[in-house]
């Protein structure tokens, strides 16, 4: 007969590895790559030092004096683990109906991990490509109604938003389509016609997609890629430590233009004198400039050379480097990354989180149903972000040019 105590036994000792492998393994390959520098943190905060001086090494005569480098050599960072979460639910009719048959009750268990794995790597890749607010919706350019720029029409995301709630959006350059000195609120929602009103006029732009995001974030949304291109980097100004910025390309031509090969090269050229290197050993971006680089590619004969990357992930390499495509990443933006300078900090890995008699599966209340939750505090910090590049302010609908 299989029980609750059956079914925990199960969950922790057949189930949970499997679990972990496939989320932090199999979600995506730059988070595969960095899954394996991996560091432990000894509080509720990630403590970083981010490297900003150069070290002193030079050629000089023999009695004279020794290369002196600079001062101030890293920046010490305290940022502030992140508590991620998945849950899952199993009512007690269905396990009792798979109690006598131990495939059923595999099959049932089986199924519900699938999903919550399912869920976690979905979860984990928004905010892989975010910049740790918390995305609400993205939308089209053009997606406002009857020409009003105070309505807008967000489609399956309408849920998210709430009367009151203000929003800052965001082009895929992270420019901002709102004014951050005077907040934007959702005025109205319209569940039906799934459009939400504002109180102020969005500023024009010529970006094909939108980013909406909550104005008032509670930080609880993991750092993601884009973190480490903005004014501020984990809470330090850019300005203060000019020499941590990343290589930052954004197209600000009038007209939209296509992110093709010709583009991509001449960003990875600013790349490399930026960095005085080429130290990327990754290229993300999404499938739209995949497809415009591969038909730029096979229209001049290029040799293509496809390539199995982390976690059994394939692409094809670009100018020597791994490219990796994901629907995730925002359209019309290239990264290169060097992965070794990104870790994951945790207090532990993935684990049920289980209550003072150590049990997991815990009955809701009021109902016939029971509930584990899967938890994991920690963040992506990037401890050299001079290495990393992004290259944005192109097209999020083309592919190729008209």
């Amino acid at each position: 007969m299989i029980t609750i105590s059956t079914a925990e036994n199960a969950l922790k000792n057949i189930y949970l590895d499997t679990v972990i492998n496939d989320i932090n393994k199999k979600t995506n390959p730059f988070l595969t790559m960095v899954e394996e520098n991996t560091r432990i943190a000894s509080g509720k905060n990630a403590k970083v030092s981010v490297r900003c001086g150069q070290a002193a090494v030079g050629a000089g005569t023999e009695t004279g004096d020794l290369p002196t480098g600079d001062n101030q050599k890293s920046v010490e960072l305290s940022v502030p683990l992140k508590n991620l979460y998945g849950t899952f639910q199993i009512s007690d009719k269905a396990l009792k109906a798979a109690s006598l048959d131990p495939n059923a009750f595999a099959s049932l268990l089986g199924g519900e991990m699938q999903n919550l794995v399912s869920a976690a790597q979905n979860n984990l890749t928004n905010m892989l490509y975010g910049n740790g607010r918390t995305l609400l919706a993205v939308i089209g350019g053009n997606d406002f109604v009857m020409d009003s720029r105070r309505m807008l029409k967000v489609g399956k995301y309408i849920n998210n938003f709430k009367v009151g709630m203000e929003l800052t959006i965001l082009t895929n350059s992270d420019a901002y389509v709102t004014d951050i000195d005077c907040d934007n609120t959702v005025t109205e929602v319209n569940v039906d016609a799934e459009v939400i009103t504002l109180s102020d006029d969005l500023m024009e732009t010529k970006a094909d997609r939108l980013y909406i995001y909550n104005y008032n974030d509670d930080k609880t949304s993991m750092n993601g890629i884009d973190s480490i291109f903005f004014q501020k980097i984990y809470g330090v100004n850019i300005s203060d430590y000019p020499e941590i910025a990343p290589c930052n390309f954004r197209e600000n031509s009038d007209e939209l233009k296509v992110l093709d090969e010709e583009a991509v090269l001449e960003f990875l050229d600013l790349y490399e004198e930026h960095c005085q290197s080429m130290p990327a050993d990754i290229i993300l971006t999404h499938p739209r400039v995949k497809k415009s680089i591969f038909e730029s590619l096979k229209s001049t004969r290029s040799n293509i050379a496809t390539t199995e990357l982390a976690g059994g992930f394939r692409g094809f390499t670009f100018n020597g480097i791994p490219l990796y495509s994901d629907v995730k990443c925002k359209a019309g933006n290239l990264y290169a990354l060097n992965s070794k300078s990104f870790a994951m900090h945790q207090l532990c890995d993935w684990t049920w989180l289980s209550n003072e008699d150590g049990s997991i599966l815990k009955q809701l209340p009021g109902k016939a149903t029971y509930m584990a939750t899967l938890v994991k505090y920690a963040d992506l910090i990037c401890d050299k972000p001079f290495l990393q590049g992004r290259c944005s302010g192109y097209s999020a609908l083309k592919w190729k040019a008209e």
